[in-house]
């Protein structure tokens, strides 16, 4: 058993552009129990499929499976800027994050809010999450 405590960012669902500037995004999770109840879904999800041999070659880990693969939480602020799916993008024309001038990827990662999820490596289930209080954070 080994606790760990990592960082996740809620992918960027809207971005408003004003001008030469990016003026607000929204987050697809913007509060603890919403992250929460997401988490718990993607834990039955592999849960499921380990259960169903799906995982076997390797057990699915906390990080790869639950976070990466099923969530809309990204581990840093680079990969929500870097997320490939489709975002509504106003005021510019493209419809991801990436797409838009170093600037605004610059202004969007610095709106970004995110929590700390503090899991049991062992017990997925076991988990908390908190908000990261400093916007300055990875």
């Amino acid at each position: 058993m080994s606790i760990e405590k990592i960082t996740a960012f809620p992918e960027i669902t809207l971005a408003v552009v004003e001008g030469e500037n990016l003026v607000s995004i929204t987050q697809g999770y913007y509060d603890i129990d919403k992250v929460t109840k997401h988490i718990q879904t993607c834990i039955g999800m592999v849960r499921k499929y380990e259960k169903m041999g799906y995982y076997n070659l390797a057990q699915p880990e906390f990080i790869s499976e639950v976070i990466t693969t099923f969530t809309n939480l990204e581990v840093s602020k680079k990969d929500v800027i870097r997320a490939n799916n489709f975002m509504e993008i106003t005021g510019y024309e493209c419809n991801r994050v990436w797409q838009l001038p170093d600037q605004m990827k610059v202004e969007a990662s610095q709106m970004l809010h995110g929590f700390y999820i503090t899991y049991d490596t062992d017990n997925w289930e076991d988990f908390s999450v908190e908000p990261i209080e400093d916007k300055a954070s990875s």
